[in-house]
């Protein structure tokens, strides 16, 4: 299952700043070696207000936790949306 992940950028003070790229740090750390999981791509805009991810997911249980933890640990700072989308291929 593919998941892809935009996100929008928040006003943040340089305190929350921090405390985001701390927080967004260890979610990387776990997700690196989470099994089941694999990011294929990671853009940030151009003009620096957000950008996307699109990871895959072995299973629904893997891909619901992942977008849980995610939302509530990086909620404060910026909004995110994920969705399951399908490669060309597999969409027609």
């Amino acid at each position: 299952m593919l998941l892809c992940t935009t996100w929008k950028a928040r006003p943040l003070s340089p305190e929350q700043t921090n405390r985001m790229m701390d927080t967004w740090g260890k979610i990387e750390a776990d997700t690196a070696g989470r099994p089941g999981l694999e990011r294929l791509c990671w853009y940030l805009y151009a003009d620096g207000s957000g950008g996307l991810t699109v990871s895959e997911a072995t299973d629904e249980a893997v891909a619901s936790a992942f977008g849980l933890e995610t939302a509530l640990a990086l909620g404060e700072f910026i909004e995110i949306d994920t969705r399951v989308v399908y490669d060309l291929d597999s969409a027609m």
